[in-house]
């Protein structure tokens, strides 16, 4: 699976048949190739609040792409099906109402990412309260439940519940009901189903299209949607579909400390005085803290010695690499520090919303802190932060990261 793949496809799609949902974390697999640029990524996300979510949440709506995995020999379909055959299963599934198909594609035939393991559609629902955007994807995974079915990140999602089960069988189920990070009045429903064979479907419901939202909440409730996504309709479109030659197996844990490892670190080093709070551990470490009356939200960036973390350093130290205000201190041990602050986009300075420290050592360890003035990662507020940049600084270069 390619994240590059399937970013260029989404573009495509997005602009087709999406409105502005909300930003929706990757999927494990693909989270975990896209933080081989986590700072750059870290401080785009941060500059652009209002950005791209479109993109990103159609981009979840799709599942996977293309990659090595994907070469492998496959067994042959069960039983083909056509395009029309799939457009009449999907609307069987669907409550009552006028069902317009925007894209469907045929089971087993590659679409435009080239994934033949996979096979998604798009359609607007009217029920009467005028048309809904619904996605729907099927596809056959190499990720175990644990991986292929999870609730989105809080932190970086507006959220207002997520319901997560297993079943005897080992299947999981996820009811996520996000909300866009810009639009309080978009919504965006997600039920994922995920088997223990790799087998998984996802359905993507909004309400409304595009930007013209036409009822509270999407069309279907937390019920339908978990019907829909555990019909046993579905098995005549997996069986359209070749099967993955290899079982599904755990995604690799990412290789250092884990974030709440890192969480004991870093609190210890906060300036006397400091009262953290809100710890968050789940994806990247976060923390809240609260110095001086002021509360600011800290996300610290670990990257492990190595090539990556020697790469981004050379990035780090290229005039491109960050807006007017950073400031680069080459050390004796040939380590570079590098502070910043910026606004809404690296090159922005008014007013002043993300505060950054970080110490790049020789080895390719990399120590990072983003600063910011928010509850979460989708927020920002201009003001004085509750740590100064020499207090970050202070933090990062600390000598008992390295120990």
């Amino acid at each position: 699976m390619t994240f590059e793949d399937d970013f260029a496809v989404t573009l495509r799609a997005a602009a087709d048949l999406a409105p502005d949902p909300a930003l929706y974390r990757l999927v494990a697999d693909a989270e975990r190739r896209a933080r081989v640029r986590r700072s750059r990524r870290l401080a785009a996300v941060a500059g652009g609040l209002a950005v791209v979510v479109l993109v990103v949440g159609s981009f979840a709506a799709f599942g996977g792409g293309v990659g090595a995995d994907d070469v492998r020999p496959a067994t042959e379909p069960v039983r083909p099906m056509t395009s029309a055959e799939v457009v009449e299963l999907v609307t069987s599934l669907l409550p009552q109402g006028k069902v317009r198909f925007e894209r469907v594609e045929t089971p087993g035939v590659p679409g435009p990412t080239g994934d033949r393991y996979r096979t998604d559609g798009g359609l607007y629902l009217d029920d009467g309260k005028g048309e809904s955007i619904i996605h729907y994807t099927v596809d056959r995974t190499e990720l175990t439940p644990d991986a292929a079915a999870v609730c989105m990140d809080s932190f970086s999602t507006p959220q207002d519940s997520c319901e997560r089960t297993t079943g005897s069988d080992g299947s999981a189920l996820v009811i996520d009901k996000l909300r866009d990070r810009s639009d309080e009045r978009l919504r965006e429903w997600r039920a994922t189903w995920a088997s223990a064979d790799g087998r998984r479907v996802q359905v993507f419901e909004y309400n409304g299209q595009r930007e013209n939202t036409n009822r509270e909440n999407p069309p279907l409730d937390a019920d339908q949607l978990r019907a829909l996504v555990t019909a046993p309709a579905w098995d005549r479109v997996f069986d359209a579909l070749p099967a993955r030659e290899n079982p599904p197996k755990p995604p690799t844990p990412e290789p250092g400390p884990k974030a709440e490892e890192l969480l004991a670190k870093l609190v210890p080093l906060l300036p006397q005085g400091a009262v953290p709070s809100g710890q968050d551990g789940k994806s990247d470490p976060h923390l809240t803290v609260t110095y001086e009356g002021r509360t600011s939200m800290l996300t610290l960036n670990v990257t492990q010695p190595g090539k990556r973390g020697q790469q981004d350093k050379e990035y780090a130290g290229s005039p491109g690499s960050a807006g007017p205000l950073a400031v680069r201190e080459q050390r004796a041990d040939g380590s570079l520090v590098v502070t910043n602050s910026f606004g809404n986009g690296k090159t922005a300075t008014e007013p002043l919303l993300h505060w950054s420290a970080a110490v790049y050592y020789a080895d390719g360890r990399k120590i990072e802190i983003f600063e910011q003035n928010g509850e979460n990662g989708y927020t920002a507020r201009p003001g004085q932060p509750a740590l100064s940049l020499e207090q970050l600084k202070a933090i990062v270069t600390a000598p008992s990261w390295r120990s």
